[in-house]
């Protein structure tokens, strides 16, 4: 039976480019998004490849989102053998600007709606004896940086989830990891250096350069690369690796 796999913030960035890798690997894709028109896109270019792909257009921060999206997959495909909790958002301000609808809106997106859609799908994982969630953090679940508390405190939780879980379905043939990048071209990378260009007054150039040097090997990284993190996590041959937080970050954070 092919393989079914969840990815949530499917139709755009990072999310797309996980989508589009794993039609190439010949699964079952359930795409999810807000965004209609763009995640149709999406559906009809992993079919073009030869993946059969469905969609869920929903607002993950709903209560109801998680049964939602068990139930479309269910539908559509049978029980999931991945789960990919991709979306998510980073917005900066400094402490006295981070106010209570600040945090509140990282941390629904970020931590309790994939949360409540692994709540959701996972009892099905377990009916079909294993299967793989994957949680996108950021180098922000590992260490911290100025202005973006609301940010780093979502993944952090996450990340700390992510291993609590792990533990918790140790034995159930189930694998919890999280992928944690640095800066990722993206519409999010290019949001950050228009931030940074207008409160700071550097070019674009030099705003690129300010974060590449976080990086030992000073660049930014391509979705690509988190994507092909993606699919070895789901492969069999990872089952090994549980509770891991896995940077792709160039040697920025050593752990």
């Amino acid at each position: 039976m092919t393989p079914t796999v969840i990815i949530t913030g499917a139709s755009r960035g990072i999310g797309k480019v996980i989508a589009l890798e794993l039609a190439q690997k010949g699964y079952n894709l359930m795409l999810v998004a807000r965004s209609e028109a763009p995640l149709a896109v999406v559906q009809s270019e992993c079919e073009t490849i030869g993946a059969k792909a469905a969609t869920c257009v929903v607002d993950i921060t709903q209560e109801d989102a998680g049964a939602t999206i068990r139930d479309a997959n269910l539908n559509a495909f049978g029980p999931p053998w991945g789960l990919v909790n991709n979306a998510g958002m980073a917005e900066s301000a400094p402490l006295a600007k981070t106010d209570d609808d600040l945090l509140r809106r990282h941390m629904e997106l970020n931590f309790y709606a994939p949360m409540r859609i692994t709540r959701s799908v996972l009892p099905r994982m377990i009916e079909m004896a294993g299967g793989r969630v994957i949680n996108m953090c950021s180098t922000a679940a590992l260490c911290g940086y100025p202005y973006v508390s609301a940010y780093g405190a979502s993944k952090h939780a996450l990340l700390g989830a992510t291993r609590a879980l792990a533990r918790e379905f140790a034995q159930k043939k189930v694998t919890f990891n999280a992928i944690c990048p640095g800066y990722v071209h993206t519409e999010v990378w290019e949001a950050t250096i228009k931030n940074i260009v207008d409160k700071t007054g550097l070019d674009e150039v030099q705003a690129e350069d300010k974060l590449k040097k976080l990086s030992p090997q000073y660049r930014i990284f391509q979705p690509a690369e988190i994507a092909h993190t993606v699919a070895f996590l789901l492969s069999e041959e990872s089952h090994g690796i549980t509770g891991q937080a896995i940077s792709i970050d160039g040697g920025e954070i050593e752990h």
